[in-house]
């Protein structure tokens, strides 16, 4: 019975797309290779449009960003994902100071035998 769900998906998993993102997505390889080469975007839009492609240029351009961006892990991300790994998380539980060992006022005595005010007495 399993090998009918598999073949059923497979069968899923090789028809064309069905969204525009999608056919953007399958296509965001090749597009990124044309801007590579130096192609504007919308000449990549105007050729794929003589093939047959029917989105209009704002909606390729849109769709083309957000593939981008859903396919590229930005800084921010990556830098958190990092944090959360379970090394990381052992060292920080390692460097972190309870409130009971911290001193509120550690740099004020620091400045005490320094700045002691002189007490005039009458």
């Amino acid at each position: 019975m399993e090998k009918d769900y598999q073949r059923c998906l497979d069968k899923l998993a090789g028809a064309a797309p069905e969204t525009q993102f999608a056919v953007i997505r399958s296509l965001l390889p090749g597009i990124e290779a044309a801007l590579k080469s130096g192609k504007r975007l919308k000449a990549i839009w105007k050729a794929l449009r003589k093939e047959g492609l029917k989105i209009s240029y704002r909606c390729f351009d849109v769709n083309v960003s957000r593939a981008r961006k859903t396919r590229k892990p930005t800084a921010a991300s990556s830098w958190r994902k990092r944090d959360k790994s379970p090394a990381a998380q052992g060292s920080q539980e390692t460097n972190v100071e309870t409130v009971e060992e911290r001193d509120p006022f550690a740099n004020l005595k620091r400045l005490e035998p320094i700045a002691q005010p002189s007490v005039r007495r009458s």
